[in-house]
């Protein structure tokens, strides 16, 4: 079976993509893609994205399981019945294969001293179990949100929807977070600088890079790793 690193180079050059164009529509630097292909970083939180954009299956991509081609699954099944229409629960047809993942509203409140982020929960919506296979993560270790604001842009659109990993809290260079910071809930590339201190970047030119030092960590905490998004936003644009 091939490896993650050969069937990664193997989509991205019959794409017809060099790296630098591949981490350019990943709104990313090119280590990112070098990393994968190198056999660096194994676990990337973005390879379903990356497989979207090279019109790959993320299952494959990830394990090598499955069919290669994102479309081969559904060929051969009549496009009226990958639509169902649902109210509540009991309209949907029973899956094994079926997570359902809480729906939140951020809110970082500060109490003597200590930063804590409160949930609220709105209504779940459903993912499978081969999802969380592919991008690395567990069910119970996700929350989804809306992110707000302009500043992730053309990344993440106002009201998009991200997936938070609150388990992955290690910050890796170039990865993106969410974060609490003075109070604000915030979604941001993070990058590691000297002494200990961690640069918030912004997409969106119009905002400038945020300096944490590290003695501000008291006012700092990272909620969790984004690693999956859906919306209006068009990766790479």
């Amino acid at each position: 079976m091939s490896t993650l690193s050969e069937r990664m180079k193997e989509a991205r050059v019959q794409a017809g993509l060099s790296q630098a164009e591949l981490a350019k529509q990943l709104g990313a630097g090119q280590s990112t893609i070098a990393s994968i292909e190198n056999g660096r970083n194994q676990s990337s939180g973005r390879l379903v994205e990356i497989a979207q954009l090279l019109q790959v299956n993320p299952t494959w991509l990830a394990s090598g399981q499955g069919p290669r081609k994102a479309q081969a699954a559904i060929d051969s099944v009549d496009a009226s019945d990958q639509i169902v229409v649902w109210e509540k629960l009991s309209d949907l047809p029973p899956d094994e294969n079926r997570t359902w993942i809480d729906r939140y509203d951020l809110l970082c409140s500060a109490g003597t001293g200590i930063i804590q982020w409160e949930i609220r929960q709105k209504q779940a919506l459903p993912f499978t179990i081969d999802f969380f296979k592919a991008i690395g993560s567990k069910p119970e270790h996700c929350r989804l949100a809306s992110a707000r604001g302009n500043s992730m842009e053309p990344f993440l659109f106002d009201r998009d929807m991200i997936m938070i990993d609150i388990s992955k809290t290690t910050v890796r260079d170039g990865n993106v977070y969410a974060v609490c910071f003075e109070d604000e809930t915030l979604v941001k590339q993070l990058f590691k600088q000297a002494g200990g201190a961690l640069m918030l970047h912004s997409y969106n030119a119009k905002y400038p890079d945020r300096i944490v030092p590290a003695s501000e960590e008291t006012s700092f905490q990272v909620i969790g790793q984004v690693i999956y998004r859906s919306g209006s936003g068009l990766p790479g644009v």
